[in-house]
C-alpha cells in the first residue's frame, strides 16, 4: 500500500521565442496547471511533458542555455506556474523529444531545475530517453521509432551533449534551408550513413556502459534496456522508400498514418512484459495525433497526447476546435490499481 498518485501527461507545446501560434499554448498552459494540477489535493502529483516542450534543437551548450532562459522569459506566466507547482510538491518531468533533445545536456538539465525549483532541484527531472514508473506506465516522445528522427546514441546527449552526435536524416535536411536541394540531399545521404554507423556502435561495450547506468535510473533490467535500445533500428533501405511513399501520398491529400496505436508501441510493451516489467499504460507523442486505444496482444492501454500547438493531426475534437487541448491522466490507487485515459481540456470549462 502506498499513497495515491496522479500523473498528468501532455506534449508538443513547442514553446519558442514567440507566442504567435493561434492556439497560444504558452498562454493556455498556466491556466490548465492552476485549475487542474494546483487545485487537486490529497495525493502525490506528477506533471510529465512528453517531449517537444521547447524549441531547442540545433544549439550548442551555450546557445541551449541562453535560449532556454529566453523562452522562459518570453513566457513568464508559464514560468511562474511551473515554479508554483514545484513549490507545492508537484514533481515535474521533462521527457526529451526531437525538438528539445538539448534538455538532456547536463548543464541545461541542471539550469532548468535551478530555474523552476531553486529550493529543491530534485523536483524537476529530465529524461533523455523515456520515463518508467514500475508496473504503471512508460512515457517516451516516440521519435526514436521514427527512422528519420531517430538518434541511436541518444544517451550520449546526457553525458556530453549533442555536439558529437550526428544529425538524424530529417534534421540534416532542415539544418541549412538556404542551400540547394542537391546540397541538402547530400547532407541527408551522409546522415543516413552516420545513422547506420551509430546503430552498430550501440551494440559495442562503450554504449553498453551507458545502457547499464540508464537501467539503474529507470529501475529496469539491464537486458530489457538493451533490447529496448535496439527496438527500432534505422535502415536506409527501408526508411527512405517509406518516407518517399508518405510524401507522395501527402501531396495527393492522403495519409498513411492510421487512427490506431503504432506497431512500435506494441513491441515496446511486449519487450517489457518479456522481462517481467509490464506496465498498464504506454504514453507517447510526436505524431500530434491525440489517440487512445488498446495495444494488440496485451492489456496495456496506448495514449498519444497529441499537441497543444496548431499543427493538429488526427480525428480528435482538437482538430476542429483550437480551444480544445489533449492530455492524459493516470491515477494510481493505494493498492497499485490504475485508471485514467485521454482527456480534452477546454479553458472555458465546457
Amino acid at each position: 500500500m502506498s499513497r495515491p498518485a496522479r500523473w498528468w501527461l501532455l506534449s508538443d507545446l513547442h514553446l519558442g521565442m514567440s507566442d504567435d501560434d493561434p492556439r497560444r499554448p504558452g498562454t493556455v498552459l498556466p491556466d490548465f496547471l492552476r485549475r487542474e494540477v494546483l487545485a487537486a489535493s490529497g495525493m502525490q502529483q506528477h506533471v510529465v511533458f512528453v517531449g517537444d516542450t521547447f524549441e531547442l534543437a540545433g544549439f550548442d551548450e551555450a546557445g541551449s542555455l541562453a535560449r532556454l532562459e529566453s523562452i522562459l522569459v518570453r513566457h513568464p506566466d508559464t514560468f511562474r506556474v511551473l515554479e508554483a507547482c514545484a513549490a507545492h510538491g508537484v514533481q515535474l518531468h521533462f521527457v526529451c523529444g526531437n525538438h528539445d533533445v538539448e534538455l538532456a545536456r547536463p548543464a541545461v538539465a541542471a539550469r532548468l531545475s535551478a530555474l523552476l525549483s531553486p529550493a529543491e532541484t530534485t523536483r524537476v527531472r529530465v529524461h533523455p530517453w523515456f520515463l518508467h514508473v514500475p508496473h504503471v506506465l512508460v512515457a517516451e516522445h516516440g521519435h526514436q521509432h521514427h527512422a528519420l528522427h531517430r538518434i541511436p546514441e541518444v544517451l550520449r546527449a546526457a553525458v556530453n551533449g549533442t555536439d558529437e552526435l550526428d544529425l538524424p536524416p530529417l534534421a540534416a535536411w532542415h539544418a541549412h534551408p538556404s542551400r540547394s536541394r542537391l546540397s541538402r540531399a547530400g547532407a541527408v545521404a551522409r546522415a543516413c550513413l552516420a545513422s547506420e554507423r551509430a546503430e552498430r556502435r550501440i551494440r559495442e561495450p562503450g554504449y553498453g556502459e551507458l545502457l547499464q547506468t540508464e537501467s539503474l535510473r529507470l529501475a529496469l533490467d539491464e537486458v530489457a534496456v538493451r533490447d529496448l535500445a535496439r527496438l527500432s533500428r534505422f535502415r536506409t533501405v527501408s526508411a527512405l522508400p517509406r518516407t518517399a511513399t508518405r510524401m507522395v501520398l501527402a501531396a495527393a491529400g492522403r495519409s498513411t498514418a492510421g487512427e490506431k496505436a503504432p506497431a512500435a508501441a506494441g513491441r515496446f510493451v511486449r519487450t517489457l512484459e518479456t522481462h517481467g516489467s509490464g506496465v498498464a499504460w504506454y504514453v507517447s507523442a510526436h505524431t500530434h495525433r491525440a489517440l487512445e486505444s488498446t495495444l494488440e496482444g496485451g492489456s496495456a492501454r496506448y495514449i498519444n497526447t497529441g499537441t497543444w500547438s496548431s499543427d493538429v493531426r488526427g480525428r480528435g475534437p482538437d482538430q476542429s476546435d483550437r480551444r480544445v487541448f489533449p492530455y492524459a491522466v493516470v491515477d494510481v490507487a493505494a493498492d497499485g490499481a490504475t485508471s485514467g485515459g485521454l482527456r480534452f481540456w477546454r479553458p472555458d470549462g465546457s
